[in-house]
């Protein structure tokens, strides 16, 4: 699940920063093969229900188990879990062959 993801036409592989570039476009154009593609982001979700039930269990155990436990501990722990999710979106993204209703209309018409 935690890898880089690659252009799925060349299969040319992008770098952490340039993946965190295109994660407000739905759409990206290769900078090497020049095709377009999607930018499928469900599994950043994923990776964010991840993170609230890890946060929640490690909140439960403080509060529970720790018995002199404050509320700056509480926060300084979310706060971590927080960081280390937001360092992985970019593992999260993956792109896909862009399927355009006109590109096949036009490929029947001229066929």
């Amino acid at each position: 699940m935690l890898k880089l993801p690659v252009c799925p036409h060349c299969h040319t592989i992008y770098r952490y920063g340039e993946v965190k570039k295109t994660l407000y476009e739905k759409n990206h154009k290769c900078y090497h093969c020049n095709k377009i593609f999607e930018i499928s982001k469900i599994r950043i979700l994923i990776l964010f229900l991840i993170i609230a039930l890890i946060a929640a269990i490690f909140n439960v155990f403080e509060l529970y188990m720790m018995a002199g436990i404050n509320f700056i501990a509480l926060i300084v722990t979310n706060i971590i879990i927080i960081t280390a999710g937001i360092l992985l979106i970019p593992f999260c993204i993956r792109f896909k062959r862009y399927n355009d209703f006109s590109d096949k209309t036009n490929r029947k018409k001229s066929k």
